[in-house]
């Protein structure tokens, strides 16, 4: 999968996720909250992370939902 951060044809789009990305890890370490962010379009892409760090592909999204909400237990 092509990463959407990296890869995604559209400038606009790549620089949205990161400042997505980057307010989320600033608003989890200043509130010590989790997020888990999974974005999949059409063209291939994806961006996915848990706590502001990439997930590797190889993990399915169900297990990395799993996982997110042990974490906010």
């Amino acid at each position: 999968m092509k990463n959407i951060l990296f890869d995604h044809p559209h400038e606009e789009v790549r620089a949205a996720m990161i400042r997505l990305l980057d307010a989320l890890t600033t608003w989890e370490r200043s509130t010590g909250r989790h997020s888990v962010i999974i974005v999949k379009d059409e063209i291939g892409g994806q961006c996915r992370a848990l706590d502001g760090k990439s997930v590797p592909d190889e993990i399915p999204d169900d297990d990395l939902l799993q996982n997110f909400e042990i974490m906010c237990e």
